[in-house]
């Protein structure tokens, strides 16, 4: 069958649909040449059965049939998206399969949380679902069309892309419940399916997460948020309000990025062993910060780092502390 994997197709102009009766797909099933069928697209799997991962023994088992159950034992119909390029016509007496509207939820049996296909939950309201829908349409429409390039080119989410999340809501739901979806309401800002702050829980949030999940590229993922979604919500919780108000109104707005910057060459998980320094200037007015850090996640296009840093020199933890450092000259990210 049909795999998920993680190349794209080459632009093809794409041929004519013709109409093929069931006794001419049913003489395509040796190997070398090999059809079958998926809702009603007959698609020509020869070639491509030396790729299949779970090797080409499968496709030559069901090789000219209609393997419409069969496919969506094992997959998700974003898959057959990939491999347009292969179908050669039409069955004949197959129904036209409209595409599904941005968000659909699937009727496909164990593709969804099953509360969302009608099983009781007494995790999941009809509040999740609306978020499901309206983050899958966001996903659907905003970033399938754009991930894979992105994600080989290693490219960087532009500030349009950037701010287009912020004004969505989507950075906002990635941080859970928090003083930031009070904020999001003051900004003009709603959560995607209505939610109400009051109500949005974890379970919303995992379910944002999810989501974005099915882009299937994590480079591309961890590029929409992962630094910033580890660093915003110590601005909210710790910052002087001021800094809440207007660096974290940026932040929600995605205006401004943050990163956390805690790792070091010498330092991973050891935080403890951490050796950027900040040391207060004569007047007491500002911190001289020198250090190197590393592996720090959208670092590389962040404009604040929520930065740990050794202050003291007692050999405990009260030596440590958090600065929100904003890049400037002095600091440079490679």
């Amino acid at each position: 069958l049909l795999p998920c994997l993680l190349w794209a197709p080459q632009p093809s102009k794409t041929p004519a649909m013709r109409t093929i009766s069931p006794s001419e797909l049913a003489q395509h099933h040796a190997p070398g040449d090999m059809w079958m069928a998926v809702d009603g697209d007959v698609y020509d799997v020869s070639k491509f059965a030396r790729l299949h991962p779970g090797g080409s023994q499968i496709i030559e088992q069901y090789a000219g049939r209609d393997v419409t159950t069969e496919f969506y034992e094992l997959h998700r119909k974003d898959v057959l998206s990939k491999y347009a390029r292969l179908r050669v016509g039409r069955l004949e007496g197959a129904k036209s399969v409209g595409a599904a509207e941005p968000g659909a939820i699937s009727a496909v049996p164990f593709a969804e949380i099953p509360a969302f296909q009608g099983q009781h939950s007494p995790y999941y309201k009809e509040s999740h679902k609306r978020l499901l829908q309206a983050v899958r349409a966001f996903v659907q429409t905003e970033l399938e069309p754009i991930a894979e390039s992105a994600d080989l080119a290693g490219d960087y989410p532009d500030l349009e892309l950037r701010q287009k999340l912020g004004s969505s809501g989507m950075l906002g739901i990635q941080l859970g419940p928090g003083p930031w979806l009070q904020a999001l309401g003051l900004l003009g800002i709603k959560i995607p399916g209505d939610v109400a702050p009051e109500d949005f829980d974890y379970f919303h949030e995992l379910v944002a997460h999810q989501e974005f999940s099915r882009l299937g590229r994590p480079g591309f993922i961890d590029s929409l948020g992962a630094g910033w979604s580890i660093s915003a919500p110590a601005i909210f919780h710790f910052a002087r309000d001021e800094v809440r108000r207007t660096v974290g109104a940026q932040l929600l707005k995605g205006d401004k990025w943050s990163a956390l910057a805690i790792s070091e060459p010498f330092a991973g998980s050891d935080v403890a062993a951490l050796r950027a320094t900040a040391e207060k200037t004569p007047d007491g007015k500002f911190y001289i910060v020198n250090g190197l850090k590393k592996w720090i996640t959208e670092g590389m296009y962040a404009d604040y780092f929520v930065t740990a840093v050794r202050t003291g020199n007692t050999g405990t933890p009260k030596d440590m502390s958090m600065l929100l450092v904003e890049r400037g000259p002095g600091l440079d990210t490679k």
